[in-house]
C-alpha cells in the first residue's frame, strides 16, 4: 500500500498485512484488535520405514531419502510421530538420539582459558562406565580421582573464582547440590563450577579439600565434589532438542535409559534410543546393532493463521 508506512497520529508502532490489498503492509497501532498470523519456522514430518536396520545404517537411509533420523522437540511431536504408524506396529523403532560417551565439555566454554590440549586433560579412576545410563556429570573424590555420575546425585563442588578481586582461584562449597544447581551457585558466586585441565590444577584442588572429611559409623569418609565437566546425549541431525520421553519404572520393565544394566550380555552396550509403540511411544536405549524399524523425518515450513 502506498504510503506506508505512516504512523497516522505518532502511534503506528505495530505491522499487519491488508489482504485487500494483495498482502501490502500497514503500520498500525499496537492497540488495534485484529486478526493475526502465527509462524511456525519449521516442523519435523515424520516417515515410518518399516526395514530391520542398525542404528547406523537407519541414519544413512534417512539422510539420503529423507532429512535425518527423527528428531523430536516436544509431546506435540512426539504424538505426530507415533500416529505416523497409526497401529500397524507395536515393537520398538530407532529415532535419532544417541549416546557419546566421548562427548565431554567443561562448564566454563570460554576458549581463552584453555591452552592446547587442557580440554582434554582428564583424570579417571576405571571411568567412565555410564552404569546405569544416566551419569551424564563428574565428580571429583577426596583423592583427586573422576568419575561419572548422576547429574541428579548431591554433592559438594567446586567454583572457579576467574574475578580480578578473587582472593583464591578455587572455592569448595560444602553443601549438596545437583549438578545444575552447583553449576547455577558458581556461576552467581563466582565464576562458574571448576575446570580442571592439568595436573597443577587437581594438585591445586586437592590441596583444599584433602584435610576436609566427615565421620560416619566408624569410618572417615571424604567428600565427592561435582567440577565442570559434563556431557548430553546428541540428536543425529545435530539439534539442541532437549525433550525427553523416557519409560519409566513398571512393575514389568526397569525404567529406562539403563545402559543394559539390566539385560544379560548388554551392560554397558545401549547407546541408541528407540521408540517403544507397545509402551505409548516412550524411549528406551538398546544396542546401536539391533535391528530395528526407525523414524525418518524430512523438515515442513509454513504458516499458520
Amino acid at each position: 500500500m502506498t504510503g506506508q508506512p505512516d504512523n497516522a497520529g505518532s502511534s503506528e508502532y505495530c505491522t499487519a498485512v491488508s489482504f485487500g490489498d494483495s498482502g501490502s503492509w500497514t503500520d498500525e497501532n499496537c492497540n488495534t484488535v485484529l486478526s493475526f498470523i502465527c509462524y511456525s519456522a519449521s516442523f519435523h514430518q515424520y516417515h515410518f520405514v518399516n526395514e530391520s536396520k542398525t542404528w547406523t545404517e537407519a541414519q544413512r537411509y534417512c539422510r539420503e531419502n529423507y532429512t535425518d533420523l527423527a528428531t523430536i522437540d516436544n509431546m506435540e511431536e512426539m504424538n505426530s510421530l507415533i500416529n505416523t504408524v497409526n497401529g500397524s506396529y507395536n515393537g520398538s523403532a530407532w529415532i535419532g538420539l544417541y549416546d557419546d560417551v566421548n562427548s565431554w565439555r567443561w562448564s566454563l566454554e570460554n576458549n581463552n582459558f584453555y591452552q592446547e590440549g587442557e580440554r582434554d586433560f582428564r583424570n579417571w579412576y576405571h571411568e567412565p562406565n555410564n552404569n546405569v545410563g544416566n551419569e551424564l556429570c563428574v565428580y571429583m573424590d577426596h583423592n583427586g580421582n573422576w568419575y561419572d555420575s548422576s547429574c541428579e546425585n548431591y554433592y559438594t563442588f567446586v567454583c572457579y573464582d576467574g574475578r580480578e578481586n578473587a582472593s583464591q582461584k578455587y572455592v569448595v562449597v560444602y553443601e549438596g547440590r545437583t549438578w545444575t544447581g552447583a553449576q547455577s551457585y558458581c556461576r552467581e558466586k563466582y565464576t562458574d563450577l571448576a575446570s580442571v585441565s592439568n595436573e597443577t590444577e587437581r594438585q591445586q584442588i586437592m590441596s583444599i579439600v584433602h584435610y576436609y572429611y566427615y565421620y560416619y559409623y566408624g569410618y572417615f569418609y571424604g567428600y565427592n565434589m561435582w567440577i565442570g565437566l559434563h556431557r548430553n546425549r546428541l540428536w543425529s541431525d545435530q539439534s539442541s532438542s532437549s525433550f525427553t520421553y523416557w519409560l519409566p519404572y513398571t512393575p514389568w520393565d526397569v525404567s529406562q535409559p539403563d545402559n543394559g544394566a539390566n539385560v544379560q550380555g548388554q551392560q554397558g552396550a545401549q547407546h541408541c534410543t528407540a521408540v517403544s509403540l507397545k509402551y505409548f511411544g516412550q524411549w528406551t536405549d538398546e544396542s546401536c546393532f539391533a535391528n530395528l524399524p526407525f523414524f525418518c523425518y524430512s523438515d515442513e515450513y509454513g504458516m499458520f493463521v
